[in-house]
């Protein structure tokens, strides 16, 4: 693993975007996980403005969403589907047919799961896994818990996440997501976390102790072969 210390929020989003950058110059059509939330937000800026100004710099890459809320609709604008699409996928041209996505209305969302988990096994794994800190260790919507899923899931929602400012305006009752498993981030040729934003102190401090723990999902990446765990100091101060 290597840590990256940075001085902003900018700086965390630019050291980020080096790094996808360079994967992306070896391996065009690489399979790229896509997280909703700020955490990534400055990263999606920065590869847009990439793809404007190399003529076309993802024209071949493809995209996968991380995770998403079970119990909202597609008009909702809280799902990932809407972050993703006006972030990411709209600025760099991805259209249907080079992305891979939970469905938002799922009448089955363990069968969806199950969907999704052979997309990926198709793909033979992600080449670059996007993640943020959750406030309780969390990543993606991999919960602390007794035991963790290797596979695409269906997760029970934490306290602690139901209990944040995002799921409060929300105005709806969530209690599940679905999501990418631990396995499959583990899997991932190269995971880029970004630790940024009020709250994620007591979670990083855990997280910097290096000791595996599944009440803290996130310490399963000191295991990665290839992570990148990039830390904007001055939003934690």
């Amino acid at each position: 693993m290597k840590i990256h210390y940075c001085k902003s929020y900018d700086e965390m989003s630019q050291l980020g975007a080096e790094l996808v950058h360079a994967e992306v110059e070896v391996k065009p059509d690489l399979l790229f996980c896509a997280a909703s939330g700020n955490s990534p937000a400055g990263l999606y800026e920065l590869m847009a403005d990439k793809h404007f100004d190399s003529n076309g710099f993802f024209d071949w890459m493809k995209v996968i969403k991380l995770d998403e809320w079970v119990g909202l609709t597609n008009a909702s604008t809280f799902t990932s589907e809407y972050d993703i699409q006006e972030k990411l996928l709209k600025k760099l041209g991805i259209e249907s047919d080079r992305y891979i996505s939970f469905e938002v209305e799922a009448e089955d969302p363990e069968s969806e799961c199950e969907r999704i988990q052979v997309e990926i096994d198709e793909y033979d794994g992600i080449d670059i896994c996007i993640l943020g800190l959750g406030i309780n260790g969390h990543i993606a919507l991999n919960e602390p818990a007794e035991y963790l899923q290797p596979n695409c899931h269906l997760a029970n929602l934490h306290p602690v996440t139901l209990a944040s400012g995002m799921i409060e305006k929300v105005g709806v009752s969530l209690t599940q997501g679905m999501t990418m498993g631990i396995g499959n981030i583990m899997d991932s040729k190269m995971v880029i976390l970004f630790i940024t934003g009020k709250g994620k102190k007591p979670a990083l401090d855990l997280f910097l102790e290096g000791r595996i723990r599944t009440d803290l999902p996130a310490s399963f990446l000191w295991l990665h072969p290839n992570a990148h765990v990039i830390i904007d100091r001055k939003s934690l101060s």
